[in-house]
């Protein structure tokens, strides 16, 4: 027979639990056993969950910086900006092509010139951002280990060969201004 304590009623005890009909456990990705993740704390902010059987990670909790770029990041991997980005740098080169040969008047030509260059180098950033994106999901990568990896070369060629150094600082900058226009962007469209 159970015994009760004194503050609680037998009606009290027999109210259904907070995970009834709900299994409050997952199953972990490396030994496959049905767990509750252990949650890892570093300094008061958790940084992790763990499997208490294997000690595989089961998931990683972002810092609040983190958390603040990844509004800014795009989640899902599309060429639909590079093509649209394409697209202008083509106009950009119509117009150069049209005002060379003297269909459009001439001073039509220096925005041709400069549109399509400044097209076709966003053009070529942002196929770069898509292709290294697109390459680290389908090996089920972080892409910031690449990202890291490139800044880590960037850094090397730097030393290595001062001549190359202009091109690492373009492409840094045209780098830096891609992200701020698609965090804008997906700023936009989170904000609609």
């Amino acid at each position: 027979m159970a015994t009760f304590s004194s503050g609680l009623s037998r009606q009290d005890t027999r109210k259904p639990s907070v995970f009834a009909g709900h299994h409050a456990t997952v199953i972990c990705n490396e030994c496959n056993r049905s767990m509750v993740p252990r949650v890892v704390v570093y300094y008061g902010r958790p940084v992790k969950s763990v499997c208490p059987f294997c000690g595989a990670t089961f998931a990683r909790f972002p810092s609040g910086l983190q958390q603040f770029l990844q509004q800014f990041s795009q989640k899902i991997v599309s060429f639909a900006a590079f093509k649209r980005i394409a697209l202008v740098a083509t106009g950009f080169g119509l117009i150069w092509l049209l005002a060379t040969i003297e269909i459009l008047p001439s001073e039509m030509e220096a925005l041709g010139i400069f549109g399509s260059i400044i097209f076709s180098a966003f053009g070529l950033t942002e196929l770069c951002y898509q292709t290294i994106e697109f390459i680290a999901e389908q090996l089920s990568h972080k892409s910031s280990y690449y990202w890291s990896a490139i800044a880590l070369i960037a850094i090397l060629i730097q030393y290595v060969r001062d001549d190359l150094t202009r091109y690492v600082v373009m492409a840094s900058f045209l780098m830096i201004v891609r992200w701020i226009l698609a965090g804008f962007a997906a700023a936009r469209n989170y904000s609609q």
